[in-house]
């Protein structure tokens, strides 16, 4: 399943980790929810986001996504001041 969604505002507990780590929260849940996007003014950063307990947990660049994972692509990405 994916979902295109024009924009995502993200807030609340953020946790960046790396993404050998972001791998590990995925397994926890049988579908987890994914959502990937782009942030940044002049330097784009690929972010890939999902959530665990409440906080928000991201991870900078490329991922591999399970397949029974729900996708949402994000054309903006706004993780706050």
């Amino acid at each position: 399943m994916a979902v295109d969604a024009n924009r995502v505002i993200a807030g609340g507990v953020l946790i960046f980790v790396e993404p050998e780590e972001f791998k590990k929260f995925l397994e926890l849940k049988e579908r987890p929810l994914v959502i990937v996007g782009e942030t940044g003014g002049f330097k784009k950063t690929k972010l890939t986001m999902t959530t665990y307990e409440g906080a928000v947990i991201i991870t900078r660049g490329e991922v591999e996504i399970p397949e029974d994972a729900v996708l949402v692509r994000a054309e903006t990405l706004s993780l706050g001041k």
